[in-house]
């Protein structure tokens, strides 16, 4: 098999069928039919079956799609990096971050991406931390921040920080108090569950309380701002660390309790490819997200009990986000 096959391949099967494929790509359909045909020709069990809609695929085309897509890419990526290599850093480079990591960085990243980096195509998205895996093995993102994701042999995952997790709700729900609030008076609290393994780790280690949490949850969500909603309407409380929802907190619309017995911590990973080569694109963006999680901590803005990273090592000729050293 060679690249035109695989690109027509892959066009097909998004599209769903040669027509649509063709008039998308701008070039004729037979040209198609003979790339699909001679790739077809390689395997023993098809890899579409025609209906009244289309093509559709077949098991086999649906487990080569998942190869073809990465190995596409993958030339895309070294192509791109062989280009940088003699002048601007260019390049698509997704990252999946985690409700808090993006309203911390987020928006610093943007503004020097767009600045000082035009040639790179940044992609934001919104992951959570039980779904960092599956997003990067699906090549959907190069990069993740993620709260204490599941361990996988294809992923190297380098721990940020750890913060303290909090009870945070308005003060009619969570008590005109800031003193610790125990797991067990939690419990009896209104409170929402972000789910896919968004809580804090000592709840996940422990199987028992987490069945707790889920059977005792008001409401439980995937998307963080049907949690946000939950809590600012002052229908419960959520657990969440100091940066969590903390421009609320500041002006004082909801108000935080550390929780204890038993003390609840997270700890923030950036999490990449182990085998996957970085293209330059991305180690840039990469020693960007490490050096705006430093600033932010460095300046008090992101709260927590400990950073577990060297942000600026010894080896590293940018020590200051943007800026040289």
């Amino acid at each position: 098999m060679d690249t035109r096959q695989l690109q027509a391949f892959i066009a097909i099967y998004e599209s769903g069928g040669i027509s649509r494929a063709a008039e998308q790509a701008r070039t004729a359909p037979s040209v198609l039919s003979h790339h699909l045909a001679n790739l077809q020709a390689q395997f023993s069990h098809p890899l579409f079956v025609r209906h009244p809609r289309g093509l559709l695929p077949t098991e086999y085309g649906k487990r080569l799609y998942l190869h073809a897509t990465q190995i596409v890419q993958a030339m895309d990526r070294a192509h791109e990096d062989l280009e940088n290599m003699a002048g601007n850093i260019r390049g698509h480079v997704a990252i999946g971050m985690a409700y808090t990591a993006l309203t911390s960085v987020g928006r610093q990243l943007m503004r020097i991406v767009l600045q000082q980096h035009p040639g790179i195509t940044l992609v934001l998205t919104e992951t959570l931390s039980g779904s960092t895996i599956n997003q990067m093995m699906d090549a959907q993102v190069d990069l993740a921040l993620a709260y204490n994701p599941a361990q996988d042999s294809r992923i190297h995952a380098t721990a940020l920080l750890e913060e303290h997790m909090l009870c945070i709700g308005k003060k009619e729900i969570i008590g005109d108090t800031t003193e610790p609030i125990t797991v067990k008076a939690l419990l009896d609290l209104p409170f929402v569950l972000l789910r896919r393994g968004t809580l804090g780790r000592s709840v996940m280690d422990d199987p028992n309380l987490q069945k707790q949490f889920e059977r005792r949850a008001r409401l439980q969500a995937d998307n963080v701002q049907a949690v946000n909603l939950f809590v600012l309407e002052g229908h419960g409380c959520v657990m969440g660390s100091q940066s969590y929802l903390r421009d609320e907190l500041a002006r004082g619309e909801v108000s935080c309790r550390p929780i204890i017995k038993p003390v609840m911590r997270r700890t923030l990973f950036l999490c990449e490819h182990r085998d996957k080569p970085a293209s330059r694109a991305v180690e840039r963006v990469r020693s960007l997200v490490l050096q705006l999680v430093a600033d932010e901590v460095r300046s008090g803005a992101w709260e927590c009990e400990q950073v577990l990273f060297d942000p600026c090592p010894a080896s590293r000729t940018e020590c200051r986000a943007g800026r040289p050293a």
